[in-house]
């Protein structure tokens, strides 16, 4: 997703920053692959956890709005399934680079 798309989003969902993930520069990058791949595992377990307190809430009676409690629970199933996929490709990779013979 470009800084584009998410700029739309952002604006569709009536500029409430907190729901959305904001884009970083490039420049800000410091670290490597490892702290990049951490940093996707916590944003993941970070919207897991917004969608388990939204449901919650909704039970309890404190939220009302249905709508956002949906689309804050499919897009913590959404990253999940990101981050799955990758793990994946990961996995192929290295088992990939295991099998070639030097």
């Amino acid at each position: 997703m470009n800084v584009a798309e998410l700029q739309r989003l952002q604006q569709l969902s009536g500029g409430d920053e907190r729901r959305l993930p904001t884009p970083r520069p490039r420049e800000s990058v410091d670290g490597g692959f490892a702290d990049t791949l951490a940093q996707a595992i916590q944003e993941v377990d970070r919207a897991q956890k917004d969608a388990d307190e939204q449901v919650e809430a909704f039970i309890a009676g404190e939220q009302e709005n249905l709508h956002e409690v949906m689309i804050s629970m499919n897009q913590a199933r959404l990253y999940f399934q990101l981050m799955t996929e990758v793990r994946n490709r990961l996995l192929e990779t290295y088992q990939e680079l295991m099998r070639t013979q030097i």
